[in-house]
């Protein structure tokens, strides 16, 4: 089973959705060209808000990630799809979570690809399944 671009950055916007939501968040869905800045607005149990810039892949290969003007209240939910040759895998699923500065820190210019920017899972490691880095 394949998944284009598209459909994997789809999946991934419900499944962060779905993992904020059993962790006691409440999210909404920003959907349509007229939320460039985030896919979620999430209120945390304890009523702060924020929102999230959700990236997704199904493949190996670096986040793609665009650098924003610093955004007070951006975090980045960067998920990684579990597939295998047979098709999902959801034991494989990965979520990366940072915030804005965090991504910015992260993120340099693809040098084969000027206009280009991202990182790696690699360099991103420390942000696996960082959910304490979102407001309680």
């Amino acid at each position: 089973m394949t998944m284009t671009r598209n459909e994997a950055e789809w999946a991934a916007v419900f499944l962060a959705a779905g993992e904020l939501t059993r962790r006691g968040y409440s999210v909404s869905l920003t959907l349509g060209p007229n939320a460039p800045l985030a896919d979620l607005v999430v209120r945390a149990p304890s009523g702060a808000s924020f929102i999230v810039d959700v990236k997704g892949k199904c493949k190996p290969g670096s986040w793609m990630v665009k650098p924003k003007q610093p955004t007070p209240g951006l975090f980045y939910m960067l998920v990684r799809l579990g597939m295998s040759p047979t098709g999902i895998d959801r034991t494989a699923d990965r979520f990366y979570i940072m915030s804005q500065t965090e991504a910015l820190r992260l993120t340099k210019t693809n040098l084969k690809h000027p206009g280009l920017s991202g990182f790696t899972s690699a360099a991103a490691a420390k942000s696996l399944d960082d959910w304490s880095c979102l407001p309680g």
